[in-house]
């Protein structure tokens, strides 16, 4: 389970509605940083199955285009912010390896 040299990170203080999840069953509520890696190479073939994290989030909407990703380094791993996930979905990434409850708040600069 631990095959994944990088996984999401999943905020529980800072549910908000950030619209529609990935799964396309419920809101999206947590906050998650996504492994910069996923977006701009590849997506692991579990997390692509899943739709994880890849439902509508407002924050990274600006007027017609969807291009508000925030990058943010933690632990000389490069993350992007403004992705979100239905609590279902951040269960289901936990148990499946390639995501971690977050130790720490959710970034202040990220807000």
């Amino acid at each position: 389970m631990s095959e994944y040299k990088s996984k999401a990170i999943i905020y529980k203080d800072f549910e908000d509605v950030y619209g529609p999840c990935g799964c396309g069953m419920n809101l999206a509520t947590l906050p998650i940083l996504l492994p910069r890696h996923w977006l701009v190479e590849e997506r692991p073939p579990e997390v692509e199955e899943h739709e994880f994290a890849k439902g509508f989030d407002s924050r990274r909407v600006s007027g017609f285009s969807c291009n508000q990703v925030l990058e943010h380094e933690i632990d000389g791993i490069d993350y992007m912010a403004n992705f979100s996930c239905c609590r279902e979905c951040a269960e289901r990434a936990i148990k499946c390896g390639y995501a971690v409850w977050a130790e720490k708040s959710y970034p202040m600069l990220l807000r």
